[in-house]
């Protein structure tokens, strides 16, 4: 239902399905979209707790929290969502970005360096991760290994316009 673009709909059919199987936490994660969706962030917000709750270990919950938290302007509840979905080990490149940038926009250089080499760990050629990381060493006026990234980027995805500044600040 979420694809239709009806969520309100889709709302009423997630908790409906939670009230037969309260356990259903892949609906409580659709039900905190839908909701968000439509700017209800209060409700997600409980969704994604209750799913927390449900589940301590799901790595997808809490990044997703993390995202939560971050829009609704509650950074610290945001740094701690992103560092519970690292320590579950996730392998999501976008908690890696995400943790990474925020990290970076607090003035934390040196962590949010090792959160995106983590992300990079992962998949060195995810273009998030690669991004991030040229993004931060450009930043740092470290050119050589701005570049380093930067040249994944174009690699992988030289048209995208996004990256076209990053090139022409690297002298690419």
């Amino acid at each position: 239902e979420l694809q239709g673009g009806d969520q309100l709909g889709a709302i009423v059919h997630y908790i409906r399905g939670l009230k037969k199987d309260s356990m259903m936490n892949y609906a409580r994660l659709n039900l905190a979209s839908a909701y968000n969706s439509v700017g209800k962030n209060q409700e997600a917000l409980i969704a994604l707790k209750e799913a927390a709750t449900i589940d301590a270990k799901n790595d997808r919950i809490f990044y997703n929290l993390g995202l939560l938290c971050y829009e609704m302007g509650d950074i610290p509840a945001a740094l701690e969502s992103f560092q519970k979905a690292v320590r579950l080990n996730s392998t999501n490149t976008g908690l890696y970005y995400n943790y990474g940038l925020l990290l970076q926009q607090r003035g934390k250089i040196k962590d949010a360096e090792q959160v995106l080499l983590k992300g990079f760990a992962i998949n060195p050629q995810a273009a998030n991760i690669n991004y991030g990381l040229a993004f931060l060493y450009a930043n740092q006026n470290n050119l050589p290994k701005a570049r380093v990234h930067a040249e994944v980027l174009r690699r992988i995805d030289p048209n995208n316009t996004e990256y076209q500044g990053l090139f022409r600040s690297l002298g690419m």
